[in-house]
């Protein structure tokens, strides 16, 4: 079986799933196969998802720890940690694990979130054994070896020193900074130059002993499989993975934001501005996450918001604007982000605040709540089209803890937000008045319209590190 016929049988399954889960008329719930569960006695859980249609099977193994837990002054220890995964065991070399992945047809990769570290393996189900040994494999026996932990960091650096270019990159990691502090929100997700400097083998070492249990751990298989079957398999392969006892971990309290806290990267070279600008939000497990995610559809969460038609279509100030909230197990952040002219800079912040006090004040239309449901009617079910979409979203209701009946439940959950909830939530969890301002820009230009906002902080984009 070649490379190029399994995905054509990937994307012939995506078609089926697309249809079998796209079908539903509106506010219908979302119909998954039954999901069989076991946990192991070293506490690994294992979730199993009978789907016949091709034959095709995908493994996702998620470890509930992710780059917030990286140690202070280990910045990108969590994501070294998951690319090493795949450069060598103590029985493969990096060569052989992609030969025999290759060898099949299949893939095997991993990564990093804030809230977690994932592992996925897919294969045609004749090769399950080999897509399970070598998911195995890697998350149990790996090699962290001196020259692939120098080889990856150097490339993370260079490519971290490349980016220091782009004001895209630039706002965002300041934006991070300055509205995060000490919490570890503030670095960026693969580390920064002088963290990354820091990291040995050691640390990578002490981090997978610590972090990667199976009492920490979900593995969900998903695809033409028999849950029994499965059950048996993963036992004989995981059971003498050890359980341990998990490190307590605290989270520094990001500052408060008292009034426009106002930061002015200075990049002499550019006609444009890079502005991103927000405050703290909420986390994942929030209650009021429906009418949130509604209320910033309307705001600035789609093509067709608020901040859409006036900063852009009407004020023709941009060609892009966006706002959402940043969920994490952590509160993250509520972000409006654009760029414009530079000499357009304070109109297109204004125009943009604005719009944060007239939904905080005045709240939606019963017509805008309408779009903003159907969209969701609709989007939902493409989440659902791959093996692996599918265990993706299931992992997504254990790490958030959101109930079994979550992703059954999603559209209808959706459609019973009333405006009056959605006009609270602005109320709540907009605050126009306190808010972190970054622009990456040409100073000369920008700086005395911006501090007609408040005291300007100006940097050169030389001090970014």
């Amino acid at each position: 079986m070649t490379k190029r016929t399994h995905k054509i049988i990937v994307a012939l399954l995506a078609l089926t799933l697309l249809f079998n889960l796209g079908a539903t008329e509106a506010g219908e719930e979302i119909k998954l196969p039954p999901i069989k569960s076991k946990t192991l006695s070293n506490g690994l859980e294992v979730l199993v998802i009978e789907h016949h249609e091709l034959p095709v099977v995908a493994f996702r193994l998620v470890l509930k720890t992710g780059a917030t837990y990286d140690p202070e002054g280990k910045a990108g220890l969590a994501n070294l940690t998951a690319d090493l995964l795949r450069k060598g065991t103590k029985s493969r070399s990096a060569t052989e694990i992609a030969e025999a992945i290759d060898f099949v047809g299949g893939s095997l990769s991993a990564g990093t979130n804030r809230d977690a570290t994932f592992v996925t393996c897919k294969v045609l189900k004749r090769y399950f054994d080999t897509g399970l040994d070598l998911l195995a494999d890697v998350v149990l026996n790996p090699a962290f070896a001196e020259e692939e932990i120098e080889r990856l960091k150097g490339q993370t650096v260079s490519s971290l020193i490349q980016q220091k270019d782009d004001p895209n990159v630039i706002v965002r990691w300041e934006f991070n900074r300055q509205l995060f502090g000490k919490h570890p929100f503030a670095n960026p997700l693969v580390g920064t130059v002088r963290s990354l400097e820091s990291l040995n083998q050691n640390d990578i070492a002490r981090f997978h002993k610590s972090f990667y249990r199976p009492n920490n751990a979900i593995l969900c298989v998903v695809g033409d499989v028999k849950s029994k079957d499965v059950f048996k398999r993963v036992k004989k392969r995981f059971s003498a993975w050890k359980k341990g006892k998990l490190p307590k971990t605290s989270f520094p309290s990001p500052p408060a934001v008292s009034g426009y806290r106002i930061l002015l990267v200075d990049k002499p070279d550019l006609t444009q501005s890079n502005i991103k600008f927000g405050h703290l939000g909420v986390d994942r497990s929030n209650p009021d996450y429906f009418p949130l995610v509604l209320m910033n559809y309307i705001l600035g969460g789609s093509f067709v918001s608020r901040l859409v038609n006036v900063v852009r279509v009407e004020k023709g100030l941009t060609y892009g604007i966006w706002s959402w909230f940043e969920m994490n197990k952590q509160p993250g952040a509520f972000v409006v982000t654009t760029f414009t002219r530079n000499d357009s800079t304070l109109n297109a912040i204004k125009a943009s605040l604005v719009e944060l006090t007239r939904i905080r004040e005045q709240g939606v239309t019963e017509e805008e709540l309408k779009e903003a449901k159907s969209f969701y009617r609709g989007y939902f079910p493409l989440r659902f089209e791959t093996p692996e979409q599918i265990a993706t979203r299931i992992l997504e209701t254990k790490i958030y803890s959101l109930g079994k009946n979550y992703l059954r439940d999603y559209r209808k959950n959706m459609d019973k937000v009333t405006i009056e909830e959605v006009n609270r939530v602005a109320r709540k969890y907009i605050g126009p008045d306190n808010l972190v301002f970054v622009v990456v820009s040409k100073a000369d230009d920008v700086q005395s319209d911006l501090e007609k906002l408040g005291p300007v902080e100006v940097v050169p984009y030389t001090a970014i590190e």
